[in-house]
Order: C-alpha cells, then structure tokens, then sequence
C-alpha cells in the first residue's frame, strides 16, 4: 500500500501582526444620550402594581388592626397618597389598575368592613379621589420622565464655549 504525502508549503505562512500601525487606530464609540431605560427602571415600573396591592394590603390590616379604619377621611387621604406614588412608579397603562385596586381595597374594608363594594355617594365620592390621586401620580411621573429626557438630550453641548 503506497503512502501518501501531502507536500510542503514552499513558503511558510506569515507570522500574526502584534501592533496595529498608528494610522489604523480606531476613535472609542461615543456613548448616546438619550437611549432605553435600564433594566432595574423597567422592571419597577412592572413590578408597581403587584408590589403596590401587596402594600395596600398591609395598610388595610394595618387600619384595622389599630381600629383606625373608622376616621373614613383620614384613611381616605392615606389611600390617596398610597394611590399617588404607587401610580407615579407605575407604567401610565397599569394607572387604571392601580386606582381600581386601590378603590377596592377602600371601599371594601374600609367604608364596608366585609369585603363588600358598594355604590353609595361614598363610594363614589371616594373611588373620584382616588382617581384623581392616580392622575395626578401618573402626570407627575410623565413630568419627571420628561425633564429628565430633555435633561440628558441638552447636557451633550452644555457648557463647552
């Protein structure tokens, strides 16, 4: 059986270059302004609804557990400003969500104490604040939201004359 041989290269292959001649370096990428928002930002935004009915939950108990419940007005305003900065963290679509959970929550264990909705002008009157509160939770995230997009948009030219 006859062997077979490959043949030899005549020329040796070039050895790998080490450094770069100086004309083929390359400038660094320059980092863009206004971009996605980072992960941990999405995440709480996702997370508000779930996280806030857990806290409005605790603060039912809390209310009637102390016997607190009964001041309707004064746990009124708690709820409000429960409902603002859970909607402020919230995404502007969840907002409805967050002010019917919260209305619900309200009505039913507060203003009811078993659990039950009602329909009564307290409740209306109340399911309205807590509308209003989640408005006004969502518009001043949007607001936030904005100025600091314009904020990052105009720092790229800021004071370099």
């Amino acid at each position: 059986m006859a062997a077979l041989h490959h043949p030899l290269p005549a020329h040796p292959p070039p050895a790998p270059r080490t450094r770069r001649p100086a004309a083929d370096v390359r400038p660094a990428p320059v980092a863009r302004a206004v971009g996605p928002a980072p992960a941990a930002d999405t995440l709480g935004r996702d997370l508000a609804l779930p996280v806030g009915t857990a806290v409005t939950a605790v603060a039912v108990t809390a209310l009637l557990v102390t016997g607190q419940a009964g001041h309707r007005w004064l746990s009124l305003a708690a709820f409000a400003l429960l409902t603002v900065g859970i909607a402020a963290a919230a995404r502007p679509r969840l907002v409805p969500a967050v002010v019917l959970v919260s209305w619900m929550f309200f009505d039913g264990f507060v203003v009811h104490q078993h659990a039950e909705l009602g329909w009564q002008q307290a409740d209306r009157t109340s399911l309205w604040v807590l509308a209003g509160a989640g408005l006004a939770g969502a518009v001043c995230a949007a607001a936030a939201r904005g100025r600091r997009t314009a904020r990052a948009a105009g720092c790229g030219g800021a004071g370099t004359g």
